[in-house]
């Protein structure tokens, strides 16, 4: 049987049992995050991973955050409860750890009880969290933090449109900035699910890659948090003839259906989160981890988190202006020589975001 290595894991694959390696990135941040917020606490912590296959992303928590205080792996399916004993004998991992083979939901709601709560929870399900969201809040200690997977990527970037509305409540759009449209979706309807219970959910950091979106969220117990955070829910107007776009921050939608700069029908996707995602603090400390590929997500996540929602893809633009694509560097250079805000973002090689508008930005492309 052949043995995988990831980070200081050696892992057993299971026939049966997924494991992607695809997902590396994922779990490095994870890893970064679960040291960093450990040591901003002053504690080890309680986690728990309720869908965690071979049990790799676990075992890296505690081979690499030294932020354990009690780590429990659970798996539904048999194979993969064995695989999880298998791989925790070949990490000599023996103390502080508790494995189930139970239902996810099941294994969150014995926990939801004073002196059981988990400090920190990753729900890394195949396709939708959605399913698990109350589960796992009931299952969280105050302040405590929830990281949630997405994979079912065609729903929320608009490919499949009915699929995103049963699942996340929230009607996407498939344009040049899907992913950042999905994620902020992600987001607020983990927000709504919580609120349902009068708890809150508080984006800390969020990144979309490659297949799969990833979001981490500091929980409270409290009525006041779950308002000031529903204040920050509302609506993405878009129009797809010139790209121009506007954050409408109300979950009351009454807003004009005509571009005011072209006069073409406005499309809207949401209810979505508009606030920002990233806690400075967090991402500064995972900078310092030790892993390069963290470091750069998280400075580029530190620079954009200031700017306005909705990248620009410069790619996107410059064909409706039927005009040769700049480079990103050269037109970040020309907007801040006009004063403008502007950085990178991480959601695109070719996106950068700004406090200009689609008409100034178009300017200096042409």
């Amino acid at each position: 049987m052949k043995v995988f290595e990831e980070g200081k894991a050696k892992i057993y694959v299971f026939e049966n049992v997924f494991y992607n390696p695809l997902a590396k990135l994922s779990r490095d941040v994870g890893v970064a995050f679960l040291a960093e917020i450990s040591k901003l606490m002053k504690r080890r912590l309680k986690v728990c991973e309720p869908l965690a296959a071979t049990g790799v992303r676990a075992i890296r928590y505690f081979l690499e955050s030294n932020a354990i205080e009690r780590i429990t792996i659970n798996d539904v399916l048999p194979v993969a409860y064995d695989n999880i004993i298998k791989n925790l004998e070949l990490n000599k991992i023996e103390k502080n750890v508790q494995i189930f083979c139970k239902d996810a939901n099941l294994l969150l709601n014995e926990n939801a009880k004073k002196g059981s709560r988990f400090d920190f929870i990753d729900i890394d399900p195949y396709g939708s969290p959605m399913p698990f969201i109350q589960s796992a809040t009931r299952a969280l200690a105050h302040k405590g933090y929830l990281a949630i997977t997405a994979t079912d990527t065609a729903a929320l970037c608009g490919v499949a449109i009915k699929a995103c509305i049963r699942k996340y409540m929230a009607i996407p759009l498939r344009n040049e900035f899907m992913n950042e449209v999905g994620l902020r979706i992600l987001i607020g309807a983990a927000i709504k699910n919580a609120a349902i219970n009068e708890v809150a959910l508080e984006p800390v950091l969020a990144h979309s890659t490659m297949h799969y979106m990833r979001i981490y969220l500091r929980y409270y117990v409290s009525s006041r948090k779950t308002d000031e955070i529903l204040e920050k829910m509302g609506y993405l107007l878009y129009c797809f003839n010139c790209l121009w776009r506007e954050s409408y921050a109300s979950l009351k939608p009454n807003f004009e259906r005509n571009c005011p700069l072209c006069g073409n029908r406005i499309e809207m996707a949401g209810p979505l989160w508009l606030g920002n995602f990233v806690d400075k603090e967090i991402a500064r400390g995972m900078i310092n981890f030790g892993i390069k590929e963290v470091s750069e997500l998280c400075s580029i996540l530190i620079e954009e988190d200031d700017l306005p929602p909705f990248y620009y893809n410069l790619d996107a633009i410059s064909s409706k202006l039927k005009a040769s694509s700049p480079k990103v560097s050269i037109v970040i250079e020309r907007l801040k020589s006009l004063g403008f805000k502007v950085s990178r973002t991480h959601f695109s090689p070719k996106g950068i975001r700004t406090n200009a508008t689609i008409k100034e930005i178009k300017e200096i492309i042409k």
